[in-house]
């Protein structure tokens, strides 16, 4: 479907929730719950050792159910505010997820579960909590931008479109991104 349908779309569901039409919300979410199941695919695939520890499935739930909280509490007045709004609730369960695994003890279920000496289990959550409070703390246009397209998969072209500013805008707010979260994390990157 063309990106500025699906815009123009999700701007009625979003226009018909601040009306108070409780059946938007519910379609709003679904409209916009396989880019959530696709970033936890891809963010799982990048964590085999979580994959153990926690279902997809279960995350996948848990940030719709933050996204829905916050839909009921604050309504956004645009595609954008709700895809910043969404991006937040799935930054937020994932800081969620990575800082509950580092404090739970695991069970290996095999030699090859078993963390290697230099705790490089341990180092990759910390490093990917690091990532996601980091994320947090930059500014707000590079912030926007590193989050459509790191959490929503947004194509820079879309972005541009969706932020009515140029292509060329957008990947120097992209490169503004990587550069800040390169910075802040000490040039390391989760793997």
């Amino acid at each position: 479907m063309d990106p500025s349908l699906r815009t123009a779309s999700l701007h009625d569901l979003i226009d018909r929730h601040r009306a108070g039409d409780r059946r938007a919300l519910d379609t709003l979410i679904r409209r916009t719950e396989h880019r959530l199941v696709r970033l936890a695919r891809k963010m799982f695939g990048t964590f085999p050792s979580v994959q153990g520890s926690v279902q997809l499935e279960d995350v996948i739930q848990n940030a719709l159910i933050r996204l829905t909280r916050a839909l009921r509490v604050a309504t956004p007045s645009s595609v954008r505010d709700y895809y910043r709004l969404a991006a937040e609730q799935l930054r937020r369960e994932l800081l969620d997820l990575v800082r509950g695994l580092d404090r739970r003890p695991t069970v290996p279920l095999s030699d090859s579960d078993l963390p290697d000496p230099a705790g490089e289990r341990v180092a990759d959550l910390e490093l990917w909590a690091a990532l996601q409070e980091a994320v947090v703390r930059l500014p707000a246009e590079p912030r926007e931008v590193f989050c459509l397209v790191f959490y929503h998969g947004w194509k820079q072209a879309d972005i541009a479109d969706l932020l009515r500013v140029s292509t060329r805008q957008v990947r120097r707010e992209w490169v503004a991104a990587c550069q800040l979260l390169h910075r802040a994390l000490g040039g390391r990157l989760p793997p």
